[in-house]
């Protein structure tokens, strides 16, 4: 029995066709995922920004209970995409009101200007978590200051001042933008305080 010796002339390796195949088909694949993937990340940031104002939200009502608030805890939408707790009882204490991190949506993302008459720009929790518009029938006043620091008045420049928290039916919802592809997602605000936000 002959054993087959190697050639040492033949080189093994791939032709110059098979990697011009084998390229082809990944710039196929990549241009057919590409848009798909991109619009994945783009939901998945309004669903976060959503997700993360509910979770915040329901933070400053958690705090009105376990603190036993006097006044209340205020969720405030600082401008269009800025937004944080504040503790009512602290400012009428004359203590320091910006108790909450200000946070951001992410990038990309904005809180939808609110049109409908009884809008706001905070809402308000009593100590047994129930919620309502400072300065609406048995809510108490307004909140007397802004909603930010001199400090942080670089930061709060996009839609200052304008009210994002607005009724809707017995309800209040904040609704949030992806400025890109116009996908909305809304956070519901129910009056005994049960949040929600939508997937």
């Amino acid at each position: 029995m002959r054993n087959k010796v190697p050639n040492p002339n033949r080189e093994s390796g791939f032709s110059l066709i098979e990697l011009l195949a084998v390229v082809t088909i990944i710039a196929i694949m990549a241009a057919v995922a590409l848009p798909n993937i991109g619009g994945y990340i783009r939901n998945y940031k309004i669903k976060g920004g959503a997700q993360q104002v509910a979770g915040e939200i329901q933070q400053a009502r958690m705090k009105a209970i376990t603190q036993n608030v006097n006044t209340g805890i205020t969720f405030a939408i600082v401008d269009g995409d800025s937004y944080r707790w504040v503790s009512d009882d602290a400012q009428a204490r004359g203590d320091n009101p910006y108790v909450g991190t200000l946070y951001d949506l992410p990038s990309g993302v904005r809180f939808v200007a609110a049109t409908a008459a009884g809008s706001s720009a905070a809402l308000r929790f009593s100590r047994l978590g129930a919620a309502c518009i400072p300065a609406s029938a048995n809510c108490g006043t307004a909140f007397p200051v802004n909603f930010y620091a001199a400090t942080e008045a670089a930061r709060v420049t996009t839609g200052a001042g304008a009210n994002y928290i607005e009724p809707f039916g017995t309800t209040w919802r904040v609704r949030l933008r992806e400025q890109f592809t116009g996908l909305e997602r809304t956070v519901r605000i129910e009056p005994g305080g049960r949040i929600s936000a939508q997937q």
